[in-house]
């Protein structure tokens, strides 16, 4: 049985600030989140990877290569197109205050299903649940290897509720994941997941 861990990117100036941090926004680590991925890393150090993979956006690389330093056995890392966060368009980076009045604003947060940025040149739940799916669709489930799969928060709460068996309108019911946060799923067959962990910073 593949196990899956799930790990969201550390925190950057966007999320300090309160800005949307999506596929147009590239901003690295701050001193914390470089700290948060290290605790992690820590907390995984006895765990070994058969692989990782990761978004190419800045933050997911370097949350990953701070959670690999204490490896002795490290993986092979695969950089994944599909990981990268959804795109927010003309919104990304800007304050997410500026934008609390938008009508789409409401269906980002509350109803995803409805959720229409073609105005803006945005992404919508739908086009990213057919790229999450894509990936995890590629993965081997045959067998007992470990996982690791860094990447970000709107991105790997869909693919997770989705590996739980739920719709795009259900992808927001248990909310966002914490930076750094790690989840685990398992699986024998890809088709079928178990949730082990959600969301779990205690570490």
């Amino acid at each position: 049985m593949a196990e899956l861990y799930f790990v969201r990117h550390g925190l950057t100036i966007n999320n300090h600030e309160g800005r949307f941090n999506g596929s147009q926004s590239n901003p690295p680590l701050l001193p914390e989140g470089v700290a948060q991925a290290r605790l992690l890393g820590e907390y995984l150090a006895k765990e070994t990877f058969a692989k990782a993979y990761v978004s190419p956006l800045q933050r997911a690389q370097e949350t990953l290569n701070n959670i690999l330093l204490p490896q002795t056995d490290k993986p092979a890392i695969e950089v994944v197109d599909d990981l990268q966060e959804i795109n927010f368009g003309d919104w990304d980076g800007l304050r997410i205050d500026e934008k609390q009045q938008e009508p789409e604003f409401h269906n980002l947060l509350h109803v995803p299903e409805k959720y229409n940025p073609t105005a803006f040149h945005g992404e919508s739940f739908f086009d990213l649940a057919k790229r999450v799916k894509r990936f995890s669709d590629s993965l081997a489930y045959n067998n007992d290897e470990k996982y690791l799969i860094v990447a970000h928060g709107v991105t790997l709460m869909t693919l997770m509720q989705l590996l739980k068996g739920k719709t795009v309108a259900d992808v927001r019911e248990a909310g966002l994941l914490g930076n750094t946060s790690l989840s685990i799923f398992e699986s024998n067959d890809g088709i079928e997941f178990q949730e082990k962990l959600w969301n779990f910073t205690d570490y």
